[in-house]
């Protein structure tokens, strides 16, 4: 069973796929846009493997897990994600990636928001979870604007550290309403 096409009041949001890997090339090729991520351009075989890992790994048609285009008025503005965890299927990560054109508009709230619901309504989904570095104060605002909250900061030493790093990554979490959530940490990825 195929991920569903969702819409929001302005974007169009359709399944990923290998097809989509130029969008995908180009928009990590943006220094401004990998900042936070990588501190720099991704290569273009940075990417397929960043996505051979979310669609097979990180993707679960089944349940409604997985990542989608998102495109305004038939635009390529970025993409958004509600993945999975390989071994905990309570939980599930939200995240996004927008092209700068796209920045300051509400459409990384928009599209937010639309995962946030969509891994809500996985079954077994009891929480729904995110992490952004905590320079990012943009993602932050996202993040608390769909209603997660914020519950650690991860410090942690990397081999290639990005500008901001010190100050660790943001945990944010949010409940299902109805039901309970049995997680104590935010999974590893």
């Amino acid at each position: 069973m195929p991920l569903p096409i969702l819409t929001t009041a302005r974007l169009s949001l359709r399944p990923v796929t290998e097809d989509d890997l130029p969008l995908m090339v180009d928009l990590n090729r943006d220094t401004a846009v990998m900042m936070h991520i990588l501190g720099r351009p991704a290569s273009a075989a940075e990417t397929a493997e960043e996505w051979a890992e979310r669609l097979s790994l990180r993707t679960d048609a089944a349940r409604g897990p997985g990542y989608w285009a998102g495109y305004e008025e038939e635009q390529f503005v970025g993409w958004w994600g509600a993945s999975s965890f390989v071994d905990n299927h309570d939980t599930s990560s939200i995240g996004y990636r927008l092209r700068r054109a796209a920045w300051g508009r509400g459409l990384a709230t928009e599209g937010a928001q639309r995962m946030a619901a969509q891994a809500l309504s996985a079954p077994g989904v009891t929480r729904v979870v995110a992490s952004t570095m905590m320079v990012n104060h943009a993602s932050r605002h996202v993040l608390q604007k769909v209603g997660l909250v914020h519950v650690g900061t991860n410090v942690q030493e990397w081999d290639h550290p990005i500008t901001g790093w010190e100050q660790g990554e943001a945990e944010y979490a949010l409940a299902h309403p109805d039901r309970p959530d049995t997680s104590r940490s935010i999974p590893a990825r």
